[in-house]
């Protein structure tokens, strides 16, 4: 998804992990970015081992403790 298409519609605070944008699911009704693990997981995987993707993704990621409304990661299923 184009973040440029949707960033009028995001909540000031909202977090945007950039390159990441390829996972972007949309957003929340309050504005609130909702980002793909399987797409993260595959974005990653192309770059490192599945196992370092994994780490990356829980650490990198999922360890960002932002200030004010922060990110919606989708546990999304095939």
């Amino acid at each position: 998804m184009n973040i440029d298409k949707i960033i009028d519609n995001l909540h000031e605070s909202a977090l945007i992990l950039h390159g990441l944008d390829n996972c972007i699911l949309g957003h929340d009704d309050e504005g609130i970015l909702i980002y793909s693990y399987k797409k993260m997981y595959d974005h990653f995987s192309e770059q490192m081992s599945s196992e370092e993707a994994i780490e990356w993704i829980d650490y990198n990621v999922m360890g960002v403790k932002p200030n004010g409304k922060g990110f919606i990661i989708c546990y999304d299923l095939d």
